[in-house]
């Protein structure tokens, strides 16, 4: 999304972003760009009379690049440009239970990938999906579904979702294509850590098992992994190219990577792994933490200071290569696995460095779109926000990606090769690199997964994505 290393500057979007999107040349010519009036043709048919669903979701689509945060502000607004229609029209709209959003966002996601073959491609650009989840904070006991969740930085309980987002990075930009949302401590003592009195106050929407909107919040006490399986296959029958799957050590077990492997055999997997699994070497059998504390020199990757064993073998019957690692001589060790026996070392930190570009979407989603800022009490609503988040998202990443370029009548002519430069994993990767090559002298069994996270949270204090700010990594070519 970001075409400056500066990825804070929330005042370039405010600025640029007016009610100029209101305008039918602005339709016409940025959400048209993706395909928006074929798209939105194919739900007319959920608005009989009055106001067209197109209509409607193009308010909808602009409300927080104009400064305004919901629907309800949306009704007090007295710009009629704007305000030209009441609130339940829209929240008419948002709970509908027939309106399939997932396969709303898909089109447009695949519209994206469409116009993305215009640019200048990167040559042998190596194509990912990430699957992460974030905490979505709610304020309200009685939204639908919503449970106490735990957040494992803050290592405390509150209420909300847990949302489940894959990713998709193209060689270049991250790409959302899907998500699901998820309660939690459903066989805890306190289910979903509410008492019974909060949990029969929560909404309760009638819904027909048939419908779309049935089967979405059925999703809500589902596995997170059983669902991560289903969007890798809708990924792979939408026929989009996966090389890599990412993921980290809450996703990462064998049992995934096998079902993960039986949808498509060409995608490979990369993921932390936490397991203390056994594995063979040397004709001797030797658990994970047994092989991080002997006394082996380790090898040494002088590109990004690592110290590691890598070990081909096979756990539970499925083929892997197993790198224990640890950053610099103070670092604590930590066990990347992947189903590509071929990678290098080298190559298996800079694919997986990919995945930290999903911790920027949530930062930037959160704070500049407004994600998980829905409060209504119907669940059909939250889902249908969420997806106007994500598709947002799209419409401001490709228009900063053409209009840095080129005027609307040029769009996706001879854009120059600076397009692929400073691209976000590799200024993450040289931010963290950075960053530990101070604490690493200074502090004892640092933690990378946790403080990459706390990193890319705060990033902004650090001053670091700065574009007068040089750093000494360079990405290979």
């Amino acid at each position: 999304m970001l075409q400056y290393e500066d990825i804070t500057k929330v005042q370039e979007i405010k600025g640029k972003f007016k009610k100029v999107w209101l305008s039918s040349e602005y339709l016409n010519s940025h959400l048209n760009i993706l395909g928006f009036n074929k798209i939105t043709k194919q739900f007319d048919w959920c608005k009989k009379s009055g106001y067209t669903f197109k209509d409607l979701i193009s308010i909808l689509l602009i409300l927080p690049i104009i400064g305004i945060s919901s629907v309800f502000s949306l009704s007090k607004n007295k710009d009629a440009d704007i305000n030209n229609c009441g609130k339940d029209s829209y929240y008419r709209l948002l709970s509908n239970q027939n309106i399939d959003w997932r396969s709303f966002l898909y089109q447009f996601v695949m519209q994206y990938l469409l116009k993305e073959e215009l640019f200048t491609p990167e040559k042998d650009a190596t194509k990912c999906l990430i699957f992460d989840d974030s905490d979505l904070a709610k304020t309200g006991k009685t939204i639908e579904g919503v449970s106490k969740i735990y957040n494992h930085v803050s290592k405390s309980f509150y209420l909300g979702y847990k949302i489940l987002v894959a990713g998709y990075w193209n060689g270049s930009v991250f790409i959302p294509v899907d998500f699901s949302l998820h309660r939690e401590s459903k066989k805890s003592k306190l289910k979903y850590g509410l008492t019974a009195k909060q949990r029969q106050a929560q909404k309760k929407t009638p819904r027909c098992s048939k419908t779309v909107a049935a089967k979405r919040y059925l999703e809500l006490n589902k596995k997170k992994t059983d669902v991560l399986v289903q969007m890798f296959s809708r990924v792979i029958k939408r026929k989009i190219t996966v090389d890599y799957i990412l993921t980290d050590t809450w996703f990462t077990s064998i049992s995934l990577l096998k079902k993960l492997r039986s949808i498509c055999g060409k995608t490979h997997i990369i993921g932390m792994y936490k397991y203390n699994s056994k594995i063979e070497v040397q004709s001797r059998i030797k658990t994970i933490s047994q092989l991080k504390k002997q006394d082996k020199k380790p090898k040494r990757c002088r590109k990004f200071n690592y110290y590691y064993h890598s070990y081909i073998t096979n756990i539970e019957g499925l083929d892997v290569e197993v790198f224990i690692s640890r950053r610099g001589i103070n670092g604590k060790w930590h066990t990347l696995i992947t189903t590509d026996t071929s990678l290098k070392f080298v190559k298996v930190i800079e694919i997986y460095s990919i995945r930290w570009s999903i911790e920027v979407f949530f930062k930037e989603a959160k704070q500049l779109l407004g994600l998980g800022k829905a409060q209504s009490t119907n669940f059909d609503i939250q889902i249908a926000q969420t997806t106007i988040v994500f598709i947002q998202y799209l419409l401001i990443s490709i228009r900063y990606r053409m209009e840095a370029y080129e005027t609307i009548g040029g769009l996706f002519k001879d854009l120059q090769q600076d397009y692929i430069e400073n691209k976000l994993n590799v200024r993450l990767l040289a931010v963290v690199a950075l960053i530990l090559d101070v604490l690493e002298k200074l502090v004892e069994s640092i933690d990378i997964h946790d403080i990459t996270t706390k990193i890319i949270d705060n990033i902004e204090s650090f001053g670091l994505l700065s574009n007068n700010y040089h750093f000494k990594y360079q990405a290979t070519t």
